[in-house]
């Protein structure tokens, strides 16, 4: 029988992703609306950062360890598109993603971050797959340009087994919340909308 710790872990997994969803939804509002996409976002405006503090902060409650090392590889990843832009902090991208990754593993632990990354990883790499159409029409980074379908595909099952092999547990609950915080934040898209609505 499955124990309250598992319970809790679940839950600060779906909060830690939904305050992940939120804020990169809030961070591409602008290019989702040209392209008739609706997301919970879109409907909070200004109010989207606070409540996706207010989600991160219920996830570090029930389980700090897992909403870290997911929040972390979520930034840290979030920067690999462009490794050499320089941040409000006067680092460089990947210079800034190595100190939270270094930070990360002493905080946490080394296996607890690179399972993250992975199953992050995991997690961007299908997005890319759904989306790829979209993302063609809207300009939109995405790995399948980079790899080509195929050689992501290959990539997902491959970081599938590694990310069960190393934390089998955060896998499987990430694999289970990310569907659902997607149906729960993004709307059908509106034919035909865009920056005249």
């Amino acid at each position: 029988m499955l124990d309250i710790y598992f319970f809790k872990s679940l839950l600060a997994v779906f909060f830690c992703g939904l305050s992940i969803k939120l804020m990169d939804d809030y961070l591409d509002r602008y290019l989702d609306k040209t392209s008739g996409k609706r997301t919970l976002a879109f409907e909070l405006k200004q109010a989207t950062l606070p409540y996706a503090l207010l989600s991160f902060s219920l996830a570090v409650a029930l389980d700090y360890s897992s909403a870290l090392s997911l929040f972390w590889a979520s930034y840290i990843l979030g920067m690999g598109y462009d490794y050499q832009k320089v941040l409000p902090t006067g680092l460089k991208s990947y210079q800034e993603s190595l100190i939270l990754l270094l930070l990360g593993a002493y905080l946490l632990s080394f296996l607890e971050v690179i399972s993250a990354l992975g199953i992050i990883l995991t997690i961007q790499l299908l997005d890319d797959l759904i989306d790829l159409k979209e993302d063609q029409l809207n300009y939109r980074n995405n790995f399948v340009y980079l790899l080509g379908k195929r050689q992501v595909v290959l990539l997902v099952l491959l970081l599938s087994t590694i990310n069960i092999y190393l934390d089998f547990e955060k896998t499987i609950m990430v694999y289970l919340t990310a569907p659902l915080i997607v149906k729960l934040v993004e709307k059908e898209k509106k034919v035909g909308k865009g920056l005249v609505d």
